[in-house]
């Protein structure tokens, strides 16, 4: 056929001719994936169960090529790029004005951060056929949607609605038939599900797996690593991951709250406290005659007290100040409920504020359980001190100017001796813990002088050298040679010589991995698998109680605390204000990206006011009436004259109004917006009675910009596979120099 086609061409034509329809012709498994490349709408279109993200026209174009092919071939996928292509030249010779939505410059895309228990391994994206058990024995089919380590999105032929947290086994047989590998072949795994979602294109369960099964997950794992460039990972969810752990990190390192944690059921309630470069301050404040003060604010007796007014959280006010008599300071502190049960909250304003040290904190307190994140593989032991707290606290040093009824008893039931039942008398329970949630010490656990010849394997390369120093889980090595050993590469180690001291344990191909390189060919290992870490630490745990005298410990620069990662996961549920990020582009400042828990549920509604898109909030009561200009760009530019760092507050009292169509109107103020202390007050009882006021305390903080080095590896992702998403993260996110943190005083100022 094709030579009477061709007839009258060269045999070397035919020939090429030949070769190029056989490889448009041949099957196609690749993903085309046009959100990132087109502006028009895309939605998910399956094809031969694979999935892919098209505008309506591509997916035409797309069932138009497959029905001229047969098949999703190679000519078929670029049939539909070269149709993009097409498209995009049309629009952009289209004569005619250009029309686009108006960005409201109030909306900012809310960033979650208090997530580091939800899924967080790379996802692929994977159709295969599965079999998933509910707890009810019913039996559904399904296919995988994406997959990875950790978790699962799964589609169902039909919507239902199931039960949320239930186990559900799942069976991968389609994988299971082609691989025949016992770690998946006839195995039921066990997910919980998490999600459940209606999606434009069918009905989705999202699982996490619960099974600690190894096996299952090295075989997910270097299926996922061998089939990436075939199926493609889903590079947005790296963007995400990547964006969230750098404002994470911004966030707790610049947070004005204090988290303190506590045990309830122990004599002394205070377990440890966090601190960062912001609240330091507050832990200098209550330090008082050599002595930790916030261990008499969360006395037992104190705590029991706060502990019953909370439903489930208390949120209150706690005012303190030291005074000196006859050459000995005295601690005086006080919580809102206190000075009202006692009738000495005028008094004790009144006298507290004259005093220089006069400080006023907001204090939220609530039940808390530490929830690890679910890492499959080697991951930082749970800290033991970490199951003995039942409560999490948080101080947060606010200024004030809170208008106080005056006081009319008479002078002598005025008396400052009243005052006397708020010294801090009780004895001092002993030292309290204060870990850093950014140390400047690395090393976690104690490490031991010792020298003894290793083989080193990276790769092909094979090399010898010594060890340093060790540790139950990291290395301190010097090679013989010099070598190159890139960050993050995986290596294995031969303890030549000390295997010769055990006949119990495998001491070759122990793997490690490098996590940064010395002086004189020195390198920091990390051990970088369970089965590794488990062998080493048995072993040096040995060796070290047989040869007690034998081994050096290296001192530690700082008193020894937990891993620094479970820290800030612990501080994660202290973030509970609401968080603004600002940039400064051109020289202008701007609100680009902002943060509120879900568990925040006053905020939340707040921001949320007027803005219809999930996944959004809207700064309107910060931007209403120009005060943007007072509250964010004048202290800016005032800061950036005098090169100092930037600490502003004020109280911002909300007004929402219901009007038409079920729209709100905001109105905000500041206290200078009051002609008198009289009309503030008249505009609050008024608003109050109505229950349409709410009140912030704000706060404003110049902030450093977040460091790329905290997401080094999801930076390489998304340079092999979507540069543009990196360059989009260095745009967004390294701008960012000052912080908003907004906490809702309502209840405190107004009362029940």
């Amino acid at each position: 056929m094709l030579d009477k086609i061709f007839f009258g061409e060269s045999t070397s034509d035919k020939f090429l001719i030949k070769m190029e329809l056989s490889r448009l012709a041949k099957p196609c498994s690749r993903i085309i994936d046009l959100r990132e490349k087109v502006t028009d709408y895309t939605q998910q279109f399956t094809h031969q169960d694979i999935m892919h993200y098209l505008t309506p026209s591509a997916d035409k174009e797309l069932t138009a090529a497959i029905k001229l092919y047969g098949d999703y071939t190679i000519g078929a996928y670029e049939q539909v790029l070269e149709h993009v292509q097409k498209v995009k030249q049309e629009k952009s010779t289209t004569p005619g004005a250009k029309t686009s939505a108006v960005a409201d410059s109030n909306i900012t895309e809310n960033i979650q951060l208090d997530n580091h228990n939800k899924r967080f391994a790379a996802r692929m994206f994977f159709v295969s056929k599965i079999m998933v058990t509910l707890e009810d024995g019913s039996e559904h089919q399904a296919s995988t949607s994406n997959i990875s380590i950790s978790g699962l999105k799964v589609k169902l032929s039909e919507k239902s609605n199931y039960l949320d947290d239930q186990f559900i086994k799942v069976n991968f047989i389609a994988l299971g038939n082609d691989y025949k590998d016992k770690a998946i072949t006839g195995q039921k795994l066990t997910y919980r599900l998490v999600k459940q979602q209606q999606e434009k294109t069918g009905f989705y369960l999202y699982l996490n797996l619960e099974d600690d099964k190894p096996d299952f997950v090295n075989f997910i794992k270097l299926f996922i690593r061998n089939n990436q460039y075939k199926y493609k990972l889903d590079v947005h969810y790296h963007f995400r991951l990547a964006r969230e752990k750098l404002i994470r990190t911004s966030t707790l390192m610049y947070l004005s709250s204090l988290p303190i944690y506590l045990n309830a059921a122990q004599n002394s309630p205070l377990i440890f406290s966090l601190r960062n470069l912001a609240n330091g301050g507050i832990l200098n404040d209550w330090h008082s005659n050599n002595t930790d003060q916030l261990s008499y604010l969360f006395s037992r007796k104190r705590l029991a007290t706060m502990l019953s007014m909370a439903q489930p959280k208390l949120s209150t006010t706690v005012y303190c100040f030291t005074y000196i008599s006859k050459g000995e300071e005295f601690f005086l502190s006080a919580t809102e409920e206190e000075l009202k049960n006692e009738n000495l909250k005028h008094l004790f304003l009144e006298y507290g504020r004259t005093k220089s040290n006069w400080r006023c904190y907001h204090l939220t307190l609530q039940n808390y359980e530490y929830e690890a994140q679910k890492i499959h593989g080697l991951t930082d032991i749970k800290p033991s001190i970490f199951d003995d707290i039942t409560h999490l606290a948080t101080l947060t040093e606010i200024a004030t100017n809170e208008i106080i009824e005056i006081d009319h008893r008479s002078d002598e039931k005025r008396d400052l001796n009243l005052l006397n039942i708020f010294v801090h008398r009780e004895k001092q329970p002993g030292f309290v813990p204060v870990y850093d949630l950014f140390p400047d010490e690395l090393r976690k656990e104690e490490r031991y002088n010792f020298n003894s010849v290793i083989k080193l394997t990276a790769g092909k390369e094979i090399c010898t050298g010594k060890i340093v120093d060790f540790s139950m889980s990291g290395l301190k090595i010097q090679l013989d040679a010099k070598e190159s050993l890139a960050r993050r590469s995986l290596i294995k180690i031969d303890f030549i010589e000390l295997q010769k001291l055990s006949k119990q344990f495998i001491l070759s191909n122990i793997e490690y991995r490098v996590i940064f390189s010395g002086p004189n060919n020195t390198f920091h290992l990390q051990v970088a698998t369970r089965d590794s870490y488990l062998t080493m630490h048995q072993f040096f745990s040995i060796l070290i109680n047989n040869n007690p005298t034998h081994f050096q410990v290296i001192p530690l620069k700082a008193n020894k605390q937990p891993v620094t990662s479970r820290l800030q996961e612990a501080a994660e549920s202290a973030l509970h204000p609401a968080f603004f990020y600002v940039s400064t582009q051109n020289l202008k400042a701007k609100i680009g990206l902002s943060s509120i828990a879900d568990t925040s549920k006053a905020l939340k509604q707040l921001f949320n006011i007027n803005s219809e898109a999930i996944g959004n909030n809207n700064h309107l009561a910060l931007s209403n009436k120009r005060l943007l200009e007072r509250i964010l760009h004048t202290p800016l530019r005032t800061v950036s004259t005098l090169e100092n760092s930037l600490n502003f507050e004020c109280t911002i009292y909300v007004q929402k109004i219901l009007v038409a169509n079920k729209n709100w109107e905001i109105n905000s103020y500041l206290d200078e917006d009051f002609k008198s202390k009289e009309v503030k007050r008249k505009f609050i009882l008024e608003n109050k009675e109505l229950k349409q006021l709410q009140i912030l305390h704000y706060r404003l903080t110049s902030i450093k910009a977040p460091d790329l080095a905290v997401i080094s590896s999801e930076i390489n992702i998304l340079s092999c596979y979507a540069k543009h998403l990196g360059q989009r993260i260095e745009e967004e996110i390294l701008k960012i120099n000052a912080l908003i943190q907004v906490t809702d005083r309502t209840k405190q100022v107004l009362g029940d």
